[in-house]
């Protein structure tokens, strides 16, 4: 963990306090130690949230240095005026579609922020809308409206309604690279997306999934992150929050639905990093730690931070160099091999069958 094991402890009970537990003892940190601590929650996509900690709790943690904390409020700033921003496009585009004969619900980000203490305070990225339509006529619908369709895959395609903000139109949630896996992946969203196509929020002016499917739909889009870039802790936060807004019966139909999807390992190492890193009730577990596992999943999430942007690891290969950047992401994705074999070994077949779809359809 690159020798900063005590600022990391620390970097933990900020994020405790910041989602709203109470630690014991105060938090104290010299100016470098809060300097390590502003680099975390950088990499980690937590700058509002940290500084929401600091604010709530100043006698027990202290404050950085002046010209620090001034750049940490502006920024803090930023993300708070991006929340409203992200939020009003979130309704845009819901109207958008709406207006098209289609319904919509925004995945991730801004329907999952309504469930934190704090919602401003939380980093948003693009805007991963799910529509209620196949690929083809979404696809042909917007290049009608001529709008920039710049990359159309099996889940989704990248559209320049906006500017400033990066959109993607999903047809499908999530997927998996086994083929027997997403296989019921796919079942389960045919059987359970009317539910949140109509779960419309009259205040946000959108629909966002429902803590049931976010339970599941969550867990998998993170385990989807680590094959492909890797994890951070905004969206273990995320989870973290889904959890405790859920009841014990939609944990306990979770844990069926994600067993029968092959990713019990999976979901034991998770949480255990909800246990260790947010220090959550037991009684919000989906089911006993994975110790072993989860030590090895914080570590990576350390190393990577949001998206593994900051892993040294990962070499960078540019998108027209297309077989050396698959051998590079086989060659990353070994080290999870013992963890996670079947999506490990399936990737390269998926990656195979992925691009004869996608020129087939016409889509490269």
């Amino acid at each position: 963990m690159r020798g900063l094991q005590g600022v990391e402890e620390r970097f933990f009970q900020l994020l405790q306090i910041a989602v709203g537990k109470t630690i014991n003892g105060k938090i104290a940190l010299s100016d470098k130690e809060w300097g390590d601590v502003y680099r975390l929650a950088s990499e980690q996509s937590l700058v509002g949230l940290i500084l929401h900690a600091i604010d709530t709790q100043e006698e027990d943690v202290g404050r950085p240095s002046q010209p620090l904390l001034l750049q940490w409020i502006g920024e803090s700033e930023l993300i708070r005026q991006r929340n409203c921003r992200v939020n009003q496009l979130c309704g845009q585009l819901t109207s958008w579609f709406l207006s098209k004969g289609y319904d919509s619900c925004i995945l991730k980000g801004q329907g999952v922020a309504r469930l934190y203490n704090n919602p401003e305070c939380r980093q948003s990225g693009d805007i991963d809308i799910w529509v209620n339509a196949n690929t083809e006529d979404i696809v042909k619908q917007m290049r009608h409206d001529c709008l920039g369709v710049t990359y159309v895959d099996y889940v989704n395609c990248h559209v320049s309604f906006f500017t400033d903000t990066d959109v993607e139109v999903h047809f499908r949630p999530t997927y998996m690279f086994s083929p027997f896996n997403n296989r019921k992946v796919q079942r389960w969203v045919k059987d359970n997306k009317d539910a949140q196509f109509s779960n419309y929020d009259e205040g946000l002016c959108f629909s966002y999934p429902t803590i049931a499917f976010n339970l599941v739909f969550s867990l998998i889009h993170i385990y989807r992150h680590i094959f492909l870039e890797g994890i951070g802790l905004r969206q273990l936060t995320d989870y973290y929050f889904i959890l405790i807004h859920s009841s014990a019966q939609e944990r306990k139909e979770a844990f069926l639905v994600l067993q029968s999807f092959k990713m019990k390992r999976f979901v034991g190492a998770l949480m255990y990093v909800m246990k260790r890193v947010f220090a959550l009730d037991e009684q919000f577990l989906l089911c006993e730690p994975n110790i072993a596992d989860g030590e090895f999943l914080v570590s990576e999430i350390l190393r990577g931070g949001n998206f593994g942007k900051y892993d040294d690891r990962n070499v960078y290969v540019s998108d027209d160099q297309k077989i050396k950047r698959g051998l590079n992401n086989w060659k990353r994705n070994l080290r999870f091999l013992k963890y996670y074999p079947s999506e490990v070994l399936w990737m390269p077949a998926w990656k195979v069958w992925h691009w004869c779809w996608r020129k087939m359809k016409g889509y490269l």
